[in-house]
């Protein structure tokens, strides 16, 4: 019967090949490309295509172990045949009749490209006739090798994937040239079966089929025996399967998509931007760095609690303008919230509170000022402007002195800037930033010292670049260049490099930056390594900023509720967030892992020579006393004969004290408690440590260093050994409690306590109203 089926096969053939005309090579149809997105280490973080999703593949880049799989259980004599099988033909005529229904197909590779990308599914005798002579016909025009490479591009091998190069991504998250034996027998397996042997919904059909190409392969003396059986026993390690709209970093990707489409680089017109992207097979490499990407997400997780605000962070390489990192939001995909796809970091604009304030430092710099330059301080000015009388007061209705302009950007306060401002003028401001990389418009307004106006997270970041970079500003780059699906540069990306302010002023901004990471606003940012970094609070404490940097990373920050201005205060959140909270938190979480390995790089540092270090009562503007409140008191390193010489007499009946250079006190012999009170009422810091001495009472001062007698300027540091041994109570946290059991808490631990309740004149807040405790002194721990 074989043999009757072949003679009246080959009879059609001849007849059918009078009517067929000659046949040009069909590539891969009238069919789109899938454009990969990659990160910078060239992993893939996405996909761009519309309908079918396929990537290209050489057939040089194809491993001889997919090549023999799939010819071996697809076509076992494609490399023999001239397009037509007849042999295969006939036999599974026979066996079809044989069983009633199609049990077997005698389709050649060829045949199967062409029905691919030419043909249509159709069934019928006319059809199969005319399949096989323009198979015949295309094996004139093309060698084995194209065919099958075509073949490869165009096949389906199910869940989404067009073509080999796409299925090795989907199933093993590899590239083609990477599988194994026993992934490449799997993915020959599907072919003949998409559906029913899905390795993600049926994954023991999927292996069955697998180990039918695998004996398929030993049966043709293709493979060992031995090479089969280890093939065999591969488990089936799939790449995690995600959905297809999903994508590894979308906060991150759909920038990248935007600024695509955008581009006119692509296309004339919308359409054809849409088409070149999603449809042409592009390769586009991104600046993305995967572990800086994860440290981001995983700081903004370690830090935020899950119903409380959100965050969003971007880091950029100052050197090079290359964008690192992009946190938009909580979730992208969250179906219960109706803003996860607004990008909190690019999309979103907000007040920058004080971290805008470098920028008015840097123009005052610009125009001449020193970070020694003194500013009157105080607690609030008013200064008239074109717009009318503007009233600044400083955060908490804090009291300064005058101060330098290096600690009135240690300390953010108001009062200085807002002088500074009306120095140097709100123009000049609003000038220096958009050339540092402020792309948002400002008004030039007084209010732009405090960070009135709103801005984007990337242009902060972006613009701190500028300080980090001394002065030279690079625009941000997502995207490094692209190639077309014949590997054709079609883009690369030109820096955009510009001079915003001279190195000086730039390093002078930076000098005071790393003071305020050392002992300012920002000191939760700290990461073991000199940086520079801004707090920002808006009012209300609606929005949170820090923006910090070292010559290789600069990152920002911002913590607040995406759905509008919403203050950040008890009960929203645990306790008010301000920049130097959850936000320093977050960002020393993430530069300390982002810039794990990298070598420490230099940055300008401040110089202490000709200043004091003291301790002033922020409530009262006075020198800190012993009976200051602790939680109003902040030590200031400020120039010699501007320091304030009274303590504060408010706190502190014993009145008024000189602290000018003099000599120490002789404290040996006295209680701890009375020891550091003369150290304070001197001008002088203690340094406790404490030893067993039998001989002497517990917390007995019994040596100090330097001795008493010893001459010494103000704010300098005393030794203290103490009688021991050290005391083992700590103080537990009570912020958060109600008062009674707070004092209950504390009563328990043997610790001494003072419950102060505030007059309804005090400043309206929430937690303050609620009767629960919302600050304690001396801090937990």
């Amino acid at each position: 019967m074989v043999r009757w089926t072949i003679a009246l096969l080959t009879a059609a053939l001849i007849t059918s090949a009078c009517s067929v005309e000659p046949l040009d090579d069909p590539g891969i149809g009238e069919r789109a490309l899938t454009s990969v997105v990659y990160a910078a280490d060239g992993s893939v973080i996405a996909e761009f295509h519309a309908g079918e999703n396929r990537i290209l593949v050489e057939y040089d880049a194809l491993p001889e172990s997919l090549i023999t799989a799939v010819v071996a259980i697809e076509d076992e004599r494609y490399w023999n045949h001239a397009g037509v099988d007849l042999k295969a033909i006939a036999r599974a005529l026979a066996a079809n009749v044989d069983a009633g229904d199609v049990v077997q197909g005698g389709s050649t590779i060829t045949q199967q490209y062409l029905k691919n990308v030419v043909l249509t599914p159709e069934v019928s005798v006319d059809r199969k006739l005319e399949e096989a002579v323009l198979a015949l016909r295309l094996e004139e025009e093309l060698t084995k090798e194209q065919i099958l490479e075509r073949y490869l591009n165009t096949v389906y091998f199910g869940a989404g994937a067009y073509g080999v190069g796409t299925a090795a991504g989907t199933f093993f998250g590899k590239s083609v040239s990477d599988l194994t034996l026993g992934e490449a027998a799997l993915l020959a397996g599907l072919i003949r079966s998409p559906s029913s042997t899905d390795p993600y919904l049926r994954p023991e059909a999927a292996l069955d089929r697998r180990r039918v190409v695998l004996q398929k392969l030993v049966d043709l003396d293709w493979v060992s025996e031995q090479d089969a059986a280890a093939a065999n026993n591969e488990p089936l390690a799939l790449q995690p399967k995600v959905a297809a709209a999903q994508m590894r970093y979308p906060y991150f990707v759909e920038v990248v998509k935007q600024q695509l489409l955008d581009d006119p680089t692509f296309g004339a017109t919308a359409t054809d931007r849409y088409n070149s992207i999603f449809r042409g097979g592009l390769q586009i490499y991104t600046t993305l760095d995967p572990l800086v990407q994860d440290s981001a997400e995983a700081s903004i997780a370690d830090v935020l609690p899950d119903d409380g605000p959100s965050a969003a962070l971007t880091a950029i390489d100052p050197r090079t303008g290359h964008v690192l990192a992009i946190v938009g939001g909580r979730d992208f995909y969250d179906p219960d919230d109706p803003v996860a796809q607004f990008n909190l970091a690019t999309q979103g604009r907000r007040q920058p509170g004080s971290s805008f304030k470098p920028f008015v430092l840097a123009a005052a710099l610009e125009a001449g000022a020193t970070l020694d330059t003194v500013v009157p301080g105080g607690q609030r000015i008013t200064i008239q402007t074109n717009s009318g009388p503007w009233t600044v007061a400083n955060y908490e209705e804090s009291i300064f002195p005058a101060l330098s302009l290096l600690e009135a950007t240690v300390f953010s306060v108001n009062v200085v800037y807002a002088q500074l401002i009306d120095s140097v003028g709100p123009q000049a401001v609003a000038d220096l930033a958009a050339a540092a990389g402020i792309t948002s418009p400002l008004n030039p307004f007084h209010a732009l010292a405090l960070g009135a106006q709103e801005v984007s997270l990337i242009e902060m970041t972006s613009a701190y670049g500028t300080f980090a970079g001394g002065g030279v500003h690079v625009d941000p780059i997502l995207v490094t260049h692209i190639e077309n699906s014949e590997g054709v540069n079609v883009y690369q990306a030109t820096p955009a490099v510009t001079e915003a302010m001279p190195r000086a002023v730039a390093e002078g901004v930076t000098t005071a930056l790393t003071e305020v990471v050392r002992r300012g606003t920002g000191q939760q940012a700290r990461i073991g390594r000199v940086m520079a970094g801004k707090t920002g609070t808006s009012d209300d404490h609606a929005d949170a900023w820090f923006i910090g940097y070292t010559p290789e990373l600069v990152a920002g920050v911002w913590v607040g509720f995406p759905q509008g201005l919403v203050s950040m205060e008890y009960p929203a959140t645990p306790y008010t967030i301000a920049g130097g909270t959850w936000p320093a938190q977050i960002w020393s979480r993430f530069g300390s892992a982002a810039l794990s390995g990298v070598p420490y790089g230099e940055l300008a540092l401040a110089d202490a020579s000709g200043t004091v270090s003291v301790e002033v009562d922020l409530s009262t503007g006075f020198l800190a006393g012993p009976y200051c409140p602790r939680e109003h008191v902040q030590r200031l390193r400020m120039e010699q004969g501007t320091a304030p010489t009274i303590v504060c007499p408010i706190h502190n009946p014993q009145g008024i004290v000189d602290i000018g250079a003099g000599s120490l006190p002789n404290l040996v012999g006295a209680d701890l408690t009375t020891a550091i009170e003369q150290l304070t009422l001197a001008g002088y810091r203690a340094s406790i440590e404490w030893q067993t001495a039998s001989n002497l009472a517990q917390g007995t001062v019994f040596s100090q260093d330097p001795a008493s007698g010893t001459p010494a300027q103000s704010g300098a540091t005393v030794r203290l050994l103490v009688a021991g041994p050290q005391p083992g109570t700590t103080v537990p946290v009570v912020l958060g409690l109600p008062a009674a059991e707070a004092a209950l808490k504390l009563g328990t631990e043997g610790i001494d306590h003072q419950v102060l309740v505030l007059a309804e004149s005090d400043p309206d807040d929430a937690a303050q109203r609620s009767g629960l405790t919302w600050k304690q002194s001396p801090a937990a721990g």
